[in-house]
């Protein structure tokens, strides 16, 4: 994981060279949508549709079908699943590309809301492992629990507070969950 963030700044940092530290920002799908009383943002229903779509249809995939299921044995244990016919070097090329098409879909979607730039990925990187922690290693259902949970707590803390603060309101909930259930909502010991 270390290696990763390593990873992740020296592709900021030629991100930066090539292309600048200026940000880009645009509105997509901008007017607001009335809902039952409740007024939101037509891009944020459009972002909530896709990943529920998107969320919905992986994890059908890993519980359905016979790849998930191959993918499944090699993260719960590599050498059995290998001796039981798994190909596991296929399963990490699936699973790279898997998370670098999640990690592009995502980016694309976050894009109709945020102003971009070079070095926005890190926040939500953090963000993104608060919640697989949140919810239990390797439980969709719970990281599914666990982002709801973070966007509530998110939401909470810019309506009161300074939207600044949401990242410290979610180490505070981290740690607090580490603390009193350290295996995540749904995590199994």
């Amino acid at each position: 994981m270390l290696a990763a963030f390593g990873l992740l700044f020296i592709i900021q940092n030629v991100a930066i060279l090539i292309w600048g530290a200026g940000i880009q920002k645009y509105s997509y799908l901008a007017f607001p949508v009335n809902l039952g009383g409740a007024v939101f943002g037509a891009n944020r229903l459009v972002i909530f549709g896709f990943a529920l779509a998107i969320g919905l249809a992986f994890y059908l995939f890993l519980a359905r079908t016979r790849q998930g299921k191959a993918i499944r044995a090699a993260a719960q244990d590599t050498t059995t699943a290998g001796l039981m016919g798994v190909n596991i070097k296929r399963v990490l090329a699936i699973c790279f590309g898997f998370g670098a098409m999640m990690a592009g879909l995502a980016g694309s979607l976050l894009s109709m809301t945020i102003s971009i730039n070079t070095a926005m990925g890190l926040k939500y990187t953090i963000v993104a492992i608060i919640v697989v922690v949140l919810g239990g290693m390797g439980s969709i259902p719970g990281s599914f629990i666990g982002g709801f949970i973070l966007g509530l707590v998110g939401s909470i803390v810019n309506y009161y507070l300074d939207s600044l603060l949401s990242l410290t309101a979610y180490y505070g909930l981290f740690m607090i969950l580490l603390l009193v259930r350290p295996t995540g909502i749904l995590g199994k010991k």
